[in-house]
């Protein structure tokens, strides 16, 4: 029987990380909108909003690291993938089916759409589209279904373990280019999106003995300055591509740099946690660590409390103090998501069904 191996506690940090851009990103998204790109304060919320657009490719990274991690030396069995497809489909896509079918349900109750027949319902919820930010998990529950397949390929072929990284990078490149320039697009999100991301996950959890080791302080510094320099001039080319619509600028060009850009804050952020984990303290980890289990939960939750806040006690601010606004508009939706899963969690503690994977809530012991 093979050794139990060893935890990789740097997830937790990276995923609340995650987490919070994402809400970020989504909460600061209106003043993109609202403000002239003109206007000193844009390139601020473009700042915030762009440079921070790694978050989905942590999660995907964070998926091949630990898939990769933990079934790479696991035998090749039938039970061994029946096991899998069980806790994903309970865990991952049970949560996703209930949140599809509310978020149909409060987007006829707001007026965003019009009821269109059973059949359209079905196929926006299939397809990820009952809601903005659910079009993602589908790309997640493509990759785990192509699970058994890359674990293979990593076991039968020498080159492709080794390669992993550029394999991912590659087809993501081209794929994504080839889509861009004869204008090809899919009704359910492909998962060559984030498959630079997933096989970069994969290649750091086959090599983790190795690129566990702590970078000296010398080291966080060239690579964190590094990275920030990456991610300006990641943001200043989307803001002449994307905002100003100058069409002469590449976008294989910019797509290789965008990909560089996600899979090295990627790597840099896993650096960073594995530091954290070790020079954090007891009370950071076991922060970061209580609010792991509900990050899930807050990918769920948010765009329902987002949309909640703006629409009731943020309304008035939006036109006249708009940095009040999205300020308030992150700092509340984080606060409300957490309250909202941990007081559900408390009363139902198997929640699983609603959040993913949850344990026990610990019980305080008696005086």
């Amino acid at each position: 029987m093979p050794l139990k191996k060893e935890r990789i506690d740097a997830v937790k940090f990276m995923r609340v990380t995650a987490m919070l851009l994402v809400i970020l990103i989504h909460a600061t998204g209106v003043a993109l909108s609202k403000i002239s790109n003109d206007n000193s304060s844009y390139f601020v919320y473009l700042f915030l909003n762009r440079f921070t657009r790694f978050e989905g490719a942590v999660f995907v990274f964070l998926s091949g690291l630990t898939l990769f991690y933990n079934y790479e030396s696991k035998p090749f069995t039938k039970q061994t993938w029946t096991n899998f497809y069980k806790r994903r489909f309970l865990f991952i896509l049970g949560p996703f089916l209930i949140w599809s079918i509310f978020y149909e349900l409060f987007s006829y109750y707001q007026g965003f759409r019009v009821f269109a027949g059973g059949k359209a319902m079905f196929t926006s919820i299939v397809t990820g589209g009952a809601y903005y930010q659910l079009y993602f998990i589908l790309i997640l529950v493509q990759l785990y279904f192509l699970m058994p397949l890359f674990i293979y390929l990593v076991k039968r072929f020498w080159w492709f373990k080794k390669y992993l990284l550029f394999i991912g990078f590659t087809v993501e490149v081209a794929v994504q280019s080839y889509f861009e320039m004869f204008d090809i697009s899919f009704t359910v999100p492909l998962f060559a999106i984030y498959i630079a991301s997933f096989f970069f996950g994969g290649w750091v959890a086959l090599h983790y003995q190795f690129l566990k080791e702590q970078w000296s302080k010398r080291q966080y510094f060239v690579w964190i300055s590094f990275t920030f320099l990456l991610g300006i001039a990641y943001t200043i080319l989307y803001y002449f591509r994307s905002v100003l619509e100058h069409d002469e600028i590449s976008y294989i060009a910019f797509k290789f740099l965008s990909t560089s850009y996600m899979l090295l804050s990627c790597f840099v952020l896993f650096k960073i946690s594995i530091c954290l984990v070790h020079h954090g303290g007891r009370k950071l980890n076991e922060f970061a660590e209580h609010l792991r289990i509900y990050s899930f939960g807050f990918y769920l939750v948010h765009p329902c409390i987002l949309y909640l806040l703006s629409d009731t006690i943020l309304s008035g601010l939006v036109t006249s103090h708009i940095h009040l606004y999205i300020f308030l508009r992150f700092v509340l939706t984080v606060i409300f998501c957490y309250v909202f899963i941990r007081s559900l969690h408390l009363l139902f503690p198997r929640a699983w069904f609603l959040f993913g994977n949850l344990p026990a809530p610990k019980k305080k012991s008696s005086l």
